[in-house]
């Protein structure tokens, strides 16, 4: 049986309040312990972290952002030591973007502090329950293109 109109509005408010409920957190997390890094740039390493490298339109289409903002991102990322350009060696007319020493302390952080307020955000669901809602977040994730979340290290 499908669910109702009003159910699914509930299920798009909710997810709707806890994207900013999560995003808020992790905005006053930031404040308290500051990098200097936006919450996009935080993502970008965050995809970069997850791969051996990649050029900045595979970093487009897995963030789902478009390459103009992404390469302020990447430059700016850059310009903060982070990131850096390294070219192809099968295809040398392609760049591509790998994490410096100090991006990849700086992705160990980010992913330390991710992992403590996700744990902290999801502590009034038992474990069962927080089994349950990783498996059903990635059915949509994957129907969306996104399957590369299920391939985080």
């Amino acid at each position: 049986m499908a669910l109702s109109d009003k159910e699914y509005i509930q299920i798009n408010q909710a997810l709707h309040c806890l994207t900013h409920a999560y995003e808020s957190r992790m905005n006053k997390e930031e404040q308290q312990n500051p990098s200097g890094l936006t919450l996009s740039e935080r993502a970008v390493l965050m995809v970069l972290g997850q791969f051996i490298s990649l050029n900045s339109r595979q970093l487009s289409d897995i963030m789902d952002i478009n390459p103009g903002t992404i390469s302020v991102y990447v430059q700016r990322l850059i310009t903060k030591n982070l990131i850096q350009k390294v070219q192809d060696q099968d295809d040398r007319r392609n760049w591509l973007l790998n994490l410096t020493k100090i991006g990849q302390n700086i992705y160990q952080e980010i992913i330390a502090g991710t992992v403590s307020y996700t744990q902290d955000f999801l502590s009034t669901l038992s474990e069962n329950d927080q089994r349950s809602l990783h498996q059903l977040l990635l059915k949509p994730l994957h129907n969306l293109g996104f399957d590369w979340v299920m391939n985080t290290n």
